[in-house]
């Protein structure tokens, strides 16, 4: 618990020295910088903090991978602050925390939201609901807190809001407003069973999209679904997080991305591609690898329908990932246009995929 207090306090600090950087580019390395320091500090809580090591690792691949074009100094203190707030939920397991930082981050994400409107009209009562539920005996209350978690988690059919938001909002604070959604979700069928919709819908909604933001948007949903029926774990909040920014740096690379036809190149961007392709590989659950483990574990259920529509999200989630990355990274041979990772991100991606291959062949020692 000190370790975690220390490291949410940390990821605060941080934000607070980057959002006072007046270049863009200067506040970028001081974020990775600091991210590396607090990821390194939660590593002391290994393993009982696994979760907040977790989030502090997702931490750093959102502070090397933010765009500076769309993330200025003030947008990624505020992404740091949710990394924080996130690792706050891991100190006290009480309900008053948790609804007061439940709030505390819809406030922060809604500051940084360009279609500010929408997103408190959802937002609002997801905090009422959580807050209310969290504070009012079961089984009222834990049916009051699935139904605010589901709008944060964008579950069918309250999820109108997310596709605009992964869209229009900076991606570094999509991805850290996501990542306490595990932490809240109360354990009744009800859950499960919103999840396997959740999960089945979203993955078919992602498989169909041209757009690739609006086919990430309904990819992160399936994943939150499979978060609500119980089979998130640390592993997949890292992937979700580094497909996401690997997404928004490519997007920041060559504009508006489409699946209509394939585009980019391979051979100039070798170390994108295999970011893309092994983020999703985790989160899709592909054998050997970490989220592998949690599929197979959502096996056991006892719900036929959650148990189906879990595989069958998962399988389609599959077809996502590498039709996304088909249609990405293998254009034309020869085509000009974007710089592959810079150093800077290099060092988060590799940093975040080889810590996750290494739990899934040794799932013991890193505890994915």
């Amino acid at each position: 618990m000190i370790v975690s207090t220390a490291v949410a306090i940390g990821w605060v600090v941080v934000a607070v020295l980057v959002g006072r950087e007046a270049d863009p580019r200067s506040a970028r390395r001081r974020s990775a910088i600091g991210a590396t320091a607090v990821f390194l500090l939660s590593s002391a809580a290994f393993p009982d903090g696994l979760v907040c090591t977790a989030f502090s690792l997702a931490g750093v691949v959102i502070a090397a991978l933010s765009p500076v074009a769309a993330h200025p100094p003030r947008t990624q203190a505020r992404a740091l602050v949710l990394v924080g707030l996130a690792c706050g939920f891991t100190i006290a397991d009480t309900p008053a925390v948790h609804a007061v930082l439940w709030a505390a981050t819809a406030a922060v994400a809604w500051t940084a939201a360009r279609d500010g409107r929408l997103f408190a009209v959802y937002h609002v009562p997801s905090v009422l609901l959580v807050a209310s539920g969290l504070l009012v005996p079961p089984p009222v209350g834990e049916v009051l807190v699935l139904l605010g978690v589901a709008v944060r988690a964008a579950a069918v059919p309250v999820h109108s809001w997310f596709p605009r938001f992964v869209a229009r909002a900076p991606m570094g604070v999509v991805a850290a407003f996501l990542l306490p959604v595990g932490l809240v979700v109360p354990q009744v069928p009800a859950a499960a069973v919103v999840g396997g919709a959740a999960a089945l819908l979203g993955a078919v909604f992602a498989v169909v999209q041209a757009d690739v933001l609006r086919s990430l948007a309904f990819l992160l949903v399936s994943v939150n679904g499979v978060v609500l029926v119980g089979g998130a774990r640390p592993a997949g909040v890292v992937a979700a997080t580094g497909l996401a920014m690997t997404v928004a740096a490519l997007a920041a690379r060559r504009g508006a991305l489409s699946l209509g036809a394939p585009s980019g190149d391979l051979a100039r961007t070798p170390r994108l591609a295999v970011a893309h392709l092994g983020f999703g590989l985790v989160l899709a659950g592909f054998p050997l690898l970490p989220g592998f483990a949690d599929v197979h574990r959502l096996l056991d259920h006892p719900a036929p329908f959650v148990v189906a529509a879990v595989v069958v999200a998962v399988a389609v989630n599959g077809v996502t990932v590498l039709r996304g990355h088909l249609g990405l990274f293998a254009g034309h041979t020869g085509e000009t246009g974007e710089r592959d990772l810079t150093p800077l991100e290099h060092y988060a991606v590799a940093v975040a995929l080889s810590l996750l291959a290494l739990g899934g062949l040794v799932p013991g020692l890193t505890g994915w």
